[in-house]
């Protein structure tokens, strides 16, 4: 009977022990009848006797019949075991006993040990549960939602039954695991939600994940929402699928100044390593692919300390221009996402750089142009020297960087030309000297702190030397550009070999706007080389002079030459985005629409094309614009990036050519994180009230509901044995013994 399996945990054996609660009612009965009556004299003095105690006899017999009965019954229950939950007795009120389950899919849950995942772990819970389900068919129902889309569920309250758990294991087998990293309170705020609209009081959450330290430790919003579904009447389970912590080493960076790439030469790109494991790694080999062909990389690592991480540089060549596709792996092991790391370059024959020099006979220009390419194709830049005309008559774009050296003054659409050419991404480098006029410069380029100078210049000033002074010149920060002169003997040989005589102050008391930084100082403290932002570009300026009017810099090529690459590199337009994106995150889409059409077409890294029609700011899909001219665009948004790789997007121009941009997008670092959370942890978060339940993995107890009825197994017991002990007190006085002497006449 169906109804039954709401009552019990073992329903199969009611109704065989309703059949053994009648035996002792049965020999009651016979004993009242076995007897023959024969009446005679010597016994009607008894049975008058008798008569009066007929009543009190009879209930005392009846009492220990129900004990009996009892008794039967208290051993009938051992076994059947009767749920006493309120919960579970939803149905007398014409409701379904709820599970809802919350399966935890972020990328942390392809750990791996032996041929199972922590996913596939997650997917047997719900499997366990649907089947215990299924014993009591049509009195319970099922919602599974996965973590990453927790507000539309797999299954809404569905009715458990046969034909759901034939679905539900098509749906099971169907169902992988994503890469991303993913918010656990947020899934769990999206459920509490759907969980408080939902009627009755029999509801269960199973909340089914790895447990990884790094979530539950570090998020004190789990504990608060855990804590409030449990206050709401939710009978909560914190389902774990991951028996041990497994080691693991996981690729968390693979950079590069790949702005500044170009064709046939070398390109030196840094791999990260970091061990997430409780052991060292020792022997360590990366495997580096160039447009999916293995390259040659002997390096190995030794040993990588756990906690540690270690970075390892290694150059790429690339023999023509065009899209390129470099890939970093590592061995497999727990987790086998993080061992890969992607990343597209767009290769240019060389980088142009315009400069600018304000001496009409460029002779700055030509230092700083044999610094930046000493020879053709071997630093990849192309220095172009030009007038200041230039700046106004001829586009910009073109140019990864602009240096201005010894300018006195700009006109004004050279100005408007240069902030546009900088705001859009290039970078730009000022060099000053004695043909700089510093009322221009205040007026017109420092704007208060918003131009494109970044401070407001004083007058220039002598840098006084004595000849016994041995303290350097020049004082490096800490910044990313000097990077390569880091180290005490290299930067202290680097500083001895540059002076400067003159420079240009700062006046005392102005300050430094917002956003402005020194990046260099002179030994009196003065600045001498700061950075900002202006748009989307960066400026660096530098408050002496490139050649040797000022400094000794041009004779001095082996710090001269390694400090103006590196301005050139630091500065360089971003044509490309390093670790453009992580699993999960969009990619936007804008597309000017007097260049290109609205059709684009999108390929995913297994080679998926997927054609998307973007929409015109402002306006309908597809729709075109005879303003497109004014700065009018296409805009749009590809999502379906699950998949860690490189993904293609190919554009269609208006005069019918194509052009492709790729980008790179990687699983994110915080995944491979794989240190499990304390059992004090959970055990301090589920709170000693019992609402919220623990469960080790491969426990199916609480599939059956054995989690909530295991305490009355004690009350039944005492109840029997207290039963027992009633039972033998009222049978030993009613029953025929003599005491005494007269127990042995």
């Amino acid at each position: 009977m169906p109804w039954l399996q709401n009552l019990f945990l073992n329903p199969a054996y009611v109704l065989p022990g309703l059949a053994l609660v009648g035996i002792p009612i049965l020999i009651h009965l016979i004993n009242r009848l076995r007897f023959k009556k024969v009446r005679f004299a010597a016994m009607e003095f008894l049975l008058a006797s008798q008569q009066k105690n007929r009543r009190r006899v009879l209930l005392e017999q009846l009492l220990l019949l129900a004990l009996r009965v009892l008794l039967i019954a208290g051993i009938v229950a051992l076994v059947a075991r009767p749920i006493l939950d309120p919960r579970q007795w939803a149905f007398l009120r014409g409701e379904k006993t709820q599970h809802y389950v919350l399966l935890d899919d972020s990328g942390s849950m392809r750990d791996r040990w032996a041929e199972q995942t922590a996913f596939d772990a997650g997917k047997d819970v719900i499997r366990r549960l649907a089947a215990e389900g299924e014993r009591q068919p049509d009195t319970q129902t099922l919602t599974v939602a996965l973590l990453s889309n927790p507000n539309q569920p797999l299954l809404n309250r569905e009715t458990i039954n046969s034909d759901l758990v034939s679905r539900l294991e098509t749906e099971l087998k169907n169902l992988q695991c994503s890469n991303r990293g993913l918010d656990l309170a947020a899934g769990l705020s999206a459920v509490r939600t759907q969980l408080t609209e939902q009627p009755g009081t029999s509801r269960n959450l199973h909340v089914v994940s790895d447990y990884r330290k790094a979530d539950w430790e570090d998020d004190a919003a789990l504990g608060t929402l855990l804590q409030g579904l449990a206050d709401d009447g939710v009978s909560v389970n914190l389902v774990k699928t991951v028996p041990e912590w497994h080691g693991n080493l996981g690729l968390t960076a693979l950079t590069g100044a790949i702005d500044v790439a170009a064709a046939n030469v070398p390109l030196r790109l840094t791999a990260t390593v970091r061990n997430h494991g409780e052991q060292a790694a020792r022997d360590v080999r990366l495997a580096v692919l160039v447009d999916g062909k293995r390259v040659p990389f002997s390096e190995a690592i030794e040993a990588i300390e756990p906690g540690q991480e270690v970075t390892r540089q290694f150059d790429v060549r690339f023999d023509r221009t065009g899209l390129h596709d470099v890939q970093v792996s590592l061995p497999a092991d727990a987790l086998e996402q993080d061992n890969h790391r992607y990343l597209a370059l767009d290769i240019p024959e060389v980088n142009s750089i315009l400069l600018i020099d304000g001496n009409p006979t460029a002779s700055e220009a030509f230092y700083l142009a044999d610094a930046l390419a000493p020879a053709p194709g071997l630093t990849g830049f192309a220095p172009t020297i030009e007038t200041l005309d230039y700046l106004r008559r001829h586009p910009l774009e073109k140019f990864q960087s602009i240096f201005l050296l010894n300018v006195a003054e700009l006109p004004a659409d050279s100005v408007k030309a240069l902030e546009q050419f900088v705001a859009r991404g290039g970078g730009l480098c000022w060099y000053l000297g004695d043909q700089v006029r510093s009322a221009f410069y205040n007026d017109k380029l420092f704007l208060d702190g918003r131009g494109l100078f970044p401070v407001k210049l004083g007058i220039p000033a002598v840098l006084a030397r004595e000849e016994s002074e041995e303290q350097a010149d020049i004082e490096l920060e800490d910044h990313p550009m000097f990077e390569g002169f880091r180290g005490e003997d290299r930067t202290t040989d680097f500083l001895n070999r540059l002076y400067v005589s003159r420079y240009f102050t700062v006046p005392q008391g102005a300050g430094l706007p917002q956003g402005v930084t020194v990046i260099g100082r002179l030994r009196n403290r003065a600045p001498l080389f700061l950075e900002h932002r202006f748009g989307d570009g960066q400026v660096l300026t530098c408050l002496t002079t490139v050649g040797f009017d000022w400094t000794n810099w041009p004779q001095e090529p082996g710090a001269y030459v390694p400090l103006q690459l590196e301005s050139a590199r630091y500065i360089a337009r971003q044509r490309q985005a390093m670790e453009l994106k992580v699993v999960g995150e969009p990619i936007p889409l804008s597309l000017d629409a007097g260049t290109y059409s609205p059709q684009v077409e999108v390929t995913a890294p297994e080679g998926t094309r997927v054609p998307v029609t973007l929409t015109l700011a402002g306006g309908n899909p597809g729709e075109t614009s005879a303003t497109s001219a004014g700065g009018v665009r296409y805009e749009g948004l590809w999502a379906e990036t699950g998949a860690p790789g490189l993904y293609g997007v190919t554009l269609r121009r208006q005069d019918g050519s194509d052009e492709t941009r790729r980008i790179s997008v990687n699983v994110p670092a915080g995944e491979s994180r794989l240190q499990l959370a304390p059992p004090e942890t959970l055990r301090r978060i589920a709170g000693s009230e019992g609402k919220i339940a623990v469960h080790e993995p491969g426990d199916q107890s609480w599939t059956r509901g054995e989690q909530a009825s295991s305490d009355l197994h004690e009350y039944v017991l005492l109840a029997l044995l207290l039963f027992l002990a009633c039972e033998q007190a009222l049978a030993l006085r009613l029953g025929y013994h003599t005491s005494g002497a007269g127990a042995h006449a």
